[in-house]
């Protein structure tokens, strides 16, 4: 019987998960501290402007066009203190027409206009202020570049509740140390976190998937269990039949072991074993719609008599057709009495279109009815039954069957016919159908196994 492999289930799924879940710790151990960096620059963005803003707003009350004209020392003075505590690199005043009237920095540049300052005109035009971070690549920022990636701020200024300039600032930018003990702790907390839930869930799912590969076990052995009831209660059905009928009394058994003898000789499939199989014990379970009158008959049948007696592959079907362990040998009991050239009965196929199961029964069945007694005739022996078999490949028979029947041997035959009377089919019968008992449930050799419309 097939098991569930739990050992090796786990191994799979602890083994995949784990990779799963390092790749996403490695991926949080890298992200958080980037997300926590860019966080820190949004503040410190923010809280940028605030104090630019609130600088502005008590320094700058006046029209900034006068710089121009005369200095303002005190504002000077004031904006000196402000870049030395600010951390600021640069510190501009213009005026409404982009003209610069002050720089920190680039004293040089004051009295230059820069209409072509995109960042600039747009403060100016909306009142609204502006910042972005990045590189000091402006012509009139060359002096900054040595300072790297920096905050620029553009704020405007108004008087009287105009805008009469703007002030653009320079202000660096905190470094992204990621060897800090807050990012080390971050990437820590984002590798450990993933790993213990993993260590948890695993544990979740060894205790769940431990319980439904016992439920899976105990189920296939209740089906399997199952299986060989049926399967011993078409060989004790079988025996009941044959009681009605003294003289093909053990014909079941003999036909059934010789069935798998040429079935291996062809290599069938298990699956197609198993139905043969089951075919070669059912085949003739439609006789029990037969009167005895025709079935026990010693003498010829007449013509409606014969019609009579070939209904039984077709009540046969009705029988095994909608039984599911049954319907397995469906192929055998209706066309076991089809022949290779099409004048056999009760569709009359021909060639490959019978199935593979019912062409070798149909041999196994003539040639058990050759070798055996009957009212009507006696014996035959191997030879003259071998012949007739040869005789009948390409007609009755499919011929590569017939070939490989004739392959088998006068000893190897009369042992097996000799096996079956002394101890039975048992085990012959269990190991040629184990395709039915390994198949995990739900499997399609019994749910493939209904008869199509015809």
């Amino acid at each position: 019987m097939r098991h569930f492999n739990a050992p090796e289930l786990l191994r799979t799924y602890f083994r995949r998960s784990f990779m799963l879940t390092l790749c996403i710790a490695a991926l949080l151990a890298v992200s958080l501290p980037l997300l926590r960096h860019a966080q820190a620059i949004a503040e410190y963005k923010h809280d940028s402007l605030e104090i630019a803003n609130k600088f502005l707003a008590r320094e700058l009350n006046f029209d900034v066009s006068e710089m121009l004209t005369r200095k303002n020392e005190p504002l000077i003075q004031r904006i000196n203190v402000f870049m030395e505590y600010s951390n600021l690199v640069e510190f501009r005043i213009w005026n409404r027409s982009a003209t610069l009237v002050y720089s920190f920095t680039t004293p040089q540049l004051i009295g230059q206009t820069f209409q072509d300052d995109h960042e600039l005109m747009e403060t100016m035009g909306t009142g609204q202020p502006s910042t972005e971070i990045g590189a000091a690549d402006k012509l009139e920022n060359q002096v900054l570049r040595g300072h790297g990636t920096l905050l620029e701020m553009y704020v405007p200024v108004f008087s009287s509740g105009r805008i009469v300039g703007a002030v653009e600032l320079y202000r660096k930018v905190p470094p992204l140390n990621i060897a800090s003990t807050q990012n080390l702790v971050y990437a820590l907390a984002a590798l450990l976190l993933p790993l213990l839930l993993h260590v948890f869930f695993y544990g979740q799912f060894k205790l769940a998937s431990l319980k439904l590969v016992h439920s899976g076990v105990q189920l296939q052995q209740a089906y399997t269990s199952l299986a060989k009831t049926s399967l011993d209660s078409i060989r004790s059905m079988v025996k009941a039949l044959e009681t009605r009928d003294s003289v093909t009394q053990e014909h079941s058994e003999q036909v059934v072991a010789l069935a798998v003898l040429l079935g291996r000789q062809l290599r069938l499939s298990p699956e197609d074993m198993a139905r043969l199989v089951i075919g070669a014990y059912l085949h003739d379970v439609g006789k029990i719609g037969v009167p005895d009158s025709i079935l026990l008959k010693h003498g010829p049948l007449t013509t409606e008599e014969r019609r009579i007696m070939e209904t039984h592959v077709t009540k046969g079907r009705e029988i095994v057709q909608e039984v599911e362990f049954l319907c397995l040998g469906v192929d055998v009991v209706q066309y076991h009495h089809e022949r290779w050239d099409g004048t056999g009965y009760a569709q009359g196929l021909a060639g490959e279109a019978i199935p593979v199961t019912a062409r070798i029964f149909a041999l196994v069945d003539v040639f058990d009815a050759l070798m055996s007694k009957r009212p009507y005739k006696e014996a035959f022996s191997f030879k003259e039954s071998r012949d007739i078999i040869r005789q009948g490949s390409g007609s009755h028979f499919d011929p590569k069957v017939a070939e490989a029947f004739l392959a088998l041997g006068e000893r190897e035959l009369i042992e097996l016919r000799s096996e079956v009377q002394r101890q039975g089919i048992h085990n012959l019968v269990r190991e040629a159908t184990s395709a039915i008992f390994d198949t995990p449930i739900g499997s399609s050799i019994l749910g493939s196994c209904r008869l199509k419309d015809l």
